[in-house]
This record gives C-alpha cells, structure tokens and sequence, in this order.
C-alpha cells in the first residue's frame, strides 16, 4: 500500500460551498483509508505458543510493562487519564499519526497529563515477509535503555521508506539513534545487533493479538477505543487531541 499523503489539510474556517466540500471529501478519504489498512489487512502472525502460554516480557527495556505491556513515556500518576497506542513501524498511517498528533500525545505524556504507552507491534513483517518492524521495535527498546525512545520512534517514522517492506538499515537505525541523543551508541549498536529485546517485541505482538488487536494505528484513552472518525481527526488536525481526551478520559 502506497505512503499516505504528507499532509492532510484542514478544512478552511470559512469559504466557498465549495472549498467546504472538498475538505469534507479529502476527510473522508483519509478516514476510509485508516479504516480500509486496519480492516482490509490480513490476520496478525500469531506468535503465542500452542499450549496459549501467556507472554512473559522477557528483555524489557528501561521503560517497559511488565508482561509486554508496552513502553511507558512519561511519569504521569495513576489518576492521569491512560493512553495506549498500538502502532508498527511499517505502518504508513502509524507514521502519520506519529507526524501529525505524537508531539501532543508526548507534550501531554511529559507533563503528567496521561499516562502514554506504546505497544510497538510487528505483524507487519508476517504479511509483508520481512523482520523490519520487529528490528525497528527492538532499535526502539534499545533507544529506551539510555532514555531516548521518544525522539527514536519519531525519527523511525521520519525515516520511513517510501514503500512498505523495505525497511531500514542497521545503519540507518543507528543514524537514528545518533540522530535521537543516544550517547552510548557502542551500546545501542552492541543491542541492536544482538536483538536484546527480541523476545519483548515477540511478547508485544502476541499479547495484541490476544487482546484482539489486528491492526494500527489504534488509540486506547481509558480503555476506550477512538472510533475510525475520532482517528481521523487525530490523522489530520495536530490540535485534536487535548479536545478529544476532555471527551474521552474518564
């Protein structure tokens, strides 16, 4: 599936029938093609045991939930509104998401004001034959490690190829980390190449799947899911989400 547009632009505050129109239909597109990637793509790999083990969560990073909970950004108490995302690096619409609304969603994490966690999701690589979203997801961990995972997964989705399936470069990830702060990159790169976190990544996919999670972008705000128009919103308008939270957080 081709990249989504760079910018979705927001419909004019005043205007022309029209112009109105337009921006009403270049909204929907965008919505129906959120929905059509998360709908339309087939099943996630299933990586849990025969017998259903549950996950463990082994190889965690500095950040992370036990039992592949996600990564936590922020230090936000328990009376925070919770915000969960599930996004995949190859994802063209999780890097949209990320590029339109991840500043607001980490300018609120860093604030205290919601409790963020990512779930980083690999099914991606089942469909499309490859292992970038999971050496992606682990480069993410090993970012986290040395307190840099906000920066490294914007400059992943930055960073995207223009195509699906091609993915990054050991060199190019490790750009990313020099790019994010990483200071210890002998350190990053040592991770990196021996996929310390593989097994936690693994753990994520499969606790989606269980969780019935079977596409990305989704977005959680106290255990509610954003509806399709809610995300496109959130893909369009980088303003949308303080209002949102006001209406979903409990």
């Amino acid at each position: 599936m081709a990249r989504p547009p760079a910018h979705v632009p927001p419909p004019p505050k005043s205007g022309p029938p029209v112009a109105l129109i337009a921006a009403v239909v270049a909204i929907a597109v965008a919505i129906a093609a959120v929905v059509a990637y998360v709908v339309m793509r087939p099943d996630p790999v299933d990586t849990a045991t025969e017998d259903g083990a549950a996950v463990t969560g082994v190889g965690s990073s500095a950040n992370a939930l036990p039992n592949a909970g996600g990564i936590v950004v922020g230090d936000a108490g328990d009376d925070a509104p919770a915000v969960h995302i599930y996004q995949d690096y190859q994802c063209p619409w999780c890097g949209l998401l990320e590029q339109v609304s991840g500043p607001a969603f980490t300018e609120a994490a860093l604030a205290g004001d919601i409790q963020l966690t990512y779930t980083l999701m690999s099914f991606l690589d089942g469909n499309l034959g490859t292992d970038h979203s999971g050496r992606a997801a682990n480069a993410a961990m090993c970012a986290d490690d040395q307190g840099a995972f906000v920066d490294f997964n914007a400059a992943v989705f930055a960073g995207q190829p223009d195509e699906e399936g091609d993915g990054w470069t050991d060199e190019q990830l490790i750009g990313f980390a020099e790019d994010s702060g990483v200071e210890d990159i002998e350190a990053f790169t040592g991770c990196l190449e021996a996929g310390t976190h593989d097994d936690y990544v693994t753990d994520m996919q499969t606790r989606s799947s269980q969780d019935g999670i079977s596409g990305s972008p989704r977005v959680f705000i106290d255990g509610t899911e954003v509806n399709d128009d809610q995300l496109g919103i959130l893909l369009e308008d980088p303003n949308s989400f303080p209002g949102l939270l006001d209406e979903l957080a409990n």
